[in-house]
């Protein structure tokens, strides 16, 4: 044991002073014998052993407080072993990293990981006393974090009352980049970071951080308190329509991931479609292993969309065992593909790329219903039957036909016209301009006169497209399968004055538009400059043609496809297209939600919904310009939790920044300072008060 003040000990020398006063107070009697009291000796004897026994219990009593008082005056202290961090007390900076993902819900003996922190983080605060200047950072993904340290201590202690587990999961290595920043701005020379979060492995990615060679130490708190955390999760759910189960059949199939040491043997997984429970499946998964978990079912009757979720039974961490997905019935587009250079060979055919891509390889759930015809027996069909029209390197129609064709766009329909050999700008000024976006220019060949290996070097390149638009949706950002298609020859445009109701969605690397859109009435058109075969490019023999042209067709309809196997995680940004829709309202599970309309939606093709903040399904209800209100489900989709959460295996130490109190704070026995003088101060009211007693009992 030792002492903060050692000299307030000599005050113990006061406990002569009741001893002096005991004995000084101490009074004889004279004995005077008296026959008639005699009999009265008796009871004076037994009650002189009793005011004996309270004298000396009162100086006993006194001595000890005259002995505690200055004991306590002088602030006794021991010191014991202990695993957790080390505090010191006086002037400092100190970051406290509290990890409130939605892996801090995990419960362990009852309490959550976040219980847990919190309660650490306010005894730190605590031990850190009233001089040091603290913050508190939170390691959830997104969260705001401070922008200085504080003394207010009261305030940091409601901050941690309030702290819940978000749906979002760790960042703790920008958690830590924000702690050091904080503390590189202070003037004091002990800077501390405390990590209180169970270092998940998903969590903490390392890499390089601006940590200074004098920098912070760091100091674990053993959340785990060297405990397993097992844990089952959905980590993935992918619905998709199969024709098998019938013209309403959908097939889902769940990924499940035992992240844990051991065996997890027949566990249940139950299939939940429009709110109701319809199938159940079992998976025996072996220590850290996926699999995945296929279901059959129809959707409900009458319904083109329904809500999707896969569930497991509710384990120590329940936030992720649940996902959702919204399944649709695939709508099938009905296409017209107007052939302008036919081939009996098929591989040379103007359409052969496009008939494939639009169907690969047949299959009945491609989505699309393709008919083929010549230019000739357009005068004939029924354009009504069908949803776009592709005119691929077709000569200048007559006006009437012409006439026929804009009609059928005005009213809602969707035209991409492609050019190729067979196209003559001069007809097509003539007759074709109600259907084209842009008139139409001489064609240019990068490769003419050059020998064969220069023609690689001097082909143009697809460059500058719209990312947010959603013809590229499915696209990266640097997008190979396009960028790297090579055009040899294509179309210029000539000049126009209108910006209103045309776009050039893509260009080519020397600047010439590649992909022109426009308005016509209540319909779309689309305007490639080049080919749809590999004539004027190779651009079909790349991985981009596919999608590209499948999204083309499917933007001209108007449809939007559900994948679930991208759908949106929380924090993300949801992009939903307008739809040429007045007013669009987003409501999520929680409440959450946001109101485009006016300037928000006036003149945009697709809007960014950024409260996707909660696990489940959100509905978009949309108003058109006839002021018809209703759920658009074909907009509707789900949020789910990121899957990088659910693994709670401990990140290795060496991703942990490099500081001189890092080593192995969470786990080296460290001396912490244990307070006595708080018992001794108590001890000192209690014999106060046994005084008091003792007095008022003789009295």
């Amino acid at each position: 044991m030792s002492f903060l003040a050692p000299l307030l000990l000599l005050g113990v020398a006061g406990l002569a002073i009741p001893v002096a006063i005991h004995l000084i107070g101490r009074r004889r009697a004279k004995v005077v014998r008296f026959s008639a009291l005699e009999f009265l000796l008796a009871t004076r004897r037994r009650t002189a052993r009793r005011m004996q026994l309270r004298e000396r219990l009162l100086l006993a009593i006194r001595v000890l407080l005259c002995v505690v008082l200055p004991v306590a005056l002088a602030k006794p202290f021991t010191s014991c072993a202990s695993k957790g961090p080390l505090v010191a007390r006086g002037p400092q900076a100190a970051v406290l990293v509290v990890d409130d993902s939605f892996t801090s819900g995990y419960r362990v003996d009852g309490t959550t990981l976040l219980a847990r922190a919190t309660g650490e983080a306010a005894q730190l605060l605590g031990q850190l006393g009233p001089e040091a200047e603290v913050a508190l950072v939170r390691a959830a993904e997104g969260a705001i974090h401070p922008t200085e340290l504080s003394r207010d201590h009261l305030r940091l202690r409601d901050q941690l009352a309030t702290l819940t587990p978000t749906a979002r999961p760790a960042d703790l290595d920008r958690a830590l980049d924000r702690a050091a920043q904080l503390l590189a701005g202070s003037s004091h020379a002990r800077r501390t970071i405390y990590v209180l979060s169970p270092l998940t492995r998903g969590g903490l990615q390392g890499g390089e951080r601006a940590w200074a060679d004098d920098g912070p130490a760091l100091e674990l708190v053993d959340l785990r308190r060297r405990a397993t955390l097992s844990n089952l999760a959905v980590v993935g759910l992918r619905v998709e329509p199969d024709p098998a189960a019938g013209s309403r059949g959908i097939a889902v199939v769940a990924e499940i991931a035992n992240h844990s040491p051991r065996p997890a043997p027949a566990v249940l997984i139950s299939l939940r479609v429009a709110g109701q429970i319809i199938a159940h499946g079992q998976l025996d998964l072996r220590p850290g292993e996926l699999r995945h978990k296929r279901f059959l079912a129809t959707l409900p009757p009458g319904r083109r969309s329904a809500e999707v979720a896969v569930e497991l039974p509710a384990d120590a961490l329940p936030a992720d065992d649940r996902r959702f997905a919204v399944a649709q019935l695939r709508d099938e587009i009905r296409v017209l593909l107007v052939d302008g250079d036919p081939h009996a060979a098929r591989h040379d055919d103007e359409l052969f790329y496009a008939e494939a891509a639009l169907r690969p390889g047949d299959r009945a759930e491609a989505g699309a219903a393709v008919t083929k015809l010549i230019p000739d027996e357009l005068d004939d069909a029924d354009l009504d039957q069908h949803d776009v029209i592709v005119l691929a390197n077709v000569p200048a129609l007559s006006a009437d036909v012409v006439a026929r064709v804009a009609r059928w766009v005005g009213a809602g329909g969707g035209l991409l016209v492609t050019l190729g050999d067979r196209v003559d700008p001069a007809a097509y000024a003539r007759t074709m301009l109600p259907l084209l976006p842009q008139e139409l220019r001489d064609p240019i060949d990068t490769a003419w006169g050059a020998a064969p290996d220069e023609r690689a070097a001097r082909a143009l390149h697809l460059t500058k497209w719209e990312a947010d638009h959603p013809i590229f949706a499915p696209f990266a950002s640097d997008a190979p399968g396009l960028a790297l298609a090579r055009f040899t020859k294509i179309m210029l445009l000539g000049p126009t004055t209108d910006t209103v109701d045309r776009k050039v969605l893509a260009r080519f690397t020397n600047g010439a538009a590649a992909l022109v859109e426009a308005r016509r009435g209540d319909g779309r058109l689309l305007l490639f400059t080049s080919t749809l075969d590999r004539d004027w490019n190779d651009l079909p023999i790349h991985p981009g043609y596919l999608p590209l042209l499948q999204e083309s067709v499917r933007h001209l309809a108007r449809r939007r496809v559900q994948d679930a196997t991208s759908s949106v995680l929380v924090g993300q940004v949801a992009i939903l297209p307008t739809l040429d829709l007045r007013r669009l309202e987003v409501r999520g599970p929680e409440r959450a939600g946001a109101v485009f309309e006016g300037a928000r939606l006036e003149g945009r093709r697709t809007v960014r919904f950024t409260g996707a903040e909660a696990p489940g399904f959100y509905r978009v209800i949309g108003t058109d310009r006839t002021g018809a209100t209703r759920d658009r489900d074909d907009l509707a989709f789900a949020v789910n939790l990121d899957p990088r959460g659910s693994d709670l295996e401990q990140a290795p130490p060496h991703l942990l920044p490099r500081s001189d109190g890092a080593g192995a704070a969470g786990s080296r026995p460290t001396a912490r300072r244990v307070e006595l003088w708080h018992a001794l101060a108590a001890a000192l009211l209690l014999l106060l008060l046994l005084e008091s007693l003792l007095i008022q009992r003789t009295r």
